[in-house]
């Protein structure tokens, strides 16, 4: 087992007799807007990124991908290889000098090969992979990881107990009732059309539009057949749909970047759209919208922060035609092809796709914390 670093400590926050105060966000708070981002940025770049990057050139990365669910054997197989966020965060790792290695976590020699590395990327997504089952694995074999841990992780993959921390923070989100998988009944009356959705499915895998009760049945039917067990019935919000993300910055605090609004070419946000970039473009709400734009940072911010959340997340959205935000679900662990909302919303922020990488992966390091009876036996030696 290796001894598993933390991130080497900052030297100093000075340039030669100024110190930097970061604009637009304290050492704990979010930053507030595109130039408070850029701020942020700029002081990592200027006081810490190089010393970072160096400290990660000393480490050996594990790149955890794999088909674990059905989400992410569905973007394998519509996705060339080239393709592959996996591939993109590797290519970066190359470019910084950083040492890393591609772990699928579906071999039987799995564990044995992510306890000799230093710092875990999880690129993984849907069950087993985004809902904390893996990220307890590295908690008890002590590895750091990237985004975020076992708690979070759990309820951001769970939709239901999503909507359910949505209400306690105030944050307004869909009606919604439970179907039984087995016959597609729904015991309380709902208006259609409505969203039938799987609890844990992503990537808009597990969710259909339906119309009438009968729809819900023969949708059921498919769902349960790709292997979906517990599904719902939400409240169709007719909207934009926005997406809201934020990224932690070691040592100076929360960035929530300008929110995206999706415009699919399907009538909804689908399983084509998410998975192929060339189905979906991206855009930055309006300027003249300061009300929406606050009301989605507060709304990331409070669910962050709630949730214990680290790295990065996204939280996703429909705004209606009087402008309200309804939270739909929460993603831990968002998707890093080049074309997916995270990458573009950074973009947006004057963040490159390599600042995504070495921020998660010095948060990792920056979080971790060894399990307190790994403690107990080195002590005992």
């Amino acid at each position: 087992m290796r001894n598993y670093p933390s991130v080497a400590p900052e030297a100093s926050l000075r340039t030669g007799d100024t110190q930097h105060r970061t604009s637009g966000a304290d050492q704990t708070g979010a930053s507030r807007g595109p130039l408070a981002c850029t701020g942020t940025l700029d002081a990592w770049r200027a006081h810490s990124c190089s010393q970072d990057v160096r400290h990660l050139q000393t480490l050996r990365i594990a790149v955890v991908y794999g088909a674990l669910s059905t989400e992410d054997a569905v973007y394998m197989d519509a996705i060339p290889p080239e393709e592959w966020s996996a591939a993109s965060i590797e290519q970066v790792l190359v470019d910084l000098g950083i040492e890393s290695v591609r772990l699928d976590p579906c071999r039987p020699d799995f564990i044995d090969q992510v306890r000799e590395c230093d710092v875990v990327f999880l690129n993984v997504h849907g069950p087993f992979g985004e809902d904390g089952r893996i990220q307890g694995l590295l908690e008890f074999l002590g590895v750091p990881y990237t985004c975020s841990s076992v708690l979070a992780s759990s309820i951001g993959m769970d939709k239901l107990v999503s909507k359910s921390v949505f209400a306690h923070l105030d944050i307004p989100t869909p009606s919604s009732v439970s179907v039984d998988a087995t016959t597609g009944e729904h015991g309380l009356p709902i208006h259609f059309p409505a969203m039938l959705k799987a609890v844990d499915g992503g990537s808009s895998i597990g969710i259909a539009m339906v119309a009438s009760s009968e729809a819900v049945r023969m949708s059921t039917a498919s769902m349960t057949a790709r292997g979906f067990s517990r599904l719902f019935l939400e409240q169709h919000v007719t909207g934009r749909i926005v997406t809201s993300s934020a990224i932690h910055v070691p040592r100076r605090g929360l960035i929530v970047l300008p929110p995206l609004e999706a415009v699919p070419r399907a009538d909804y946000y689908d399983e084509e759209s998410k998975l192929a970039g060339s189905e979906c473009d991206y855009r930055l709400l309006d300027a003249t919208e300061t009300r929406t734009t606050d009301a989605l940072r507060v709304y990331t911010e409070k669910v962050y922060h709630f949730l214990g959340c680290r790295g990065a997340i996204r939280v996703d959205f429909i705004v209606d035609d009087l402008q309200t935000p309804w939270a739909l679900e929460i993603n831990t662990i968002p998707g890093l092809q080049e074309g997916s909302n995270l990458p573009v919303a950074a973009r947006m922020a004057g963040m490159d796709y390599s600042d995504i990488i070495v921020l998660l992966l010095l948060d990792a390091l920056h979080r971790h914390r060894a399990p307190t009876w790994m403690n107990a036996r080195d002590a005992r030696g």
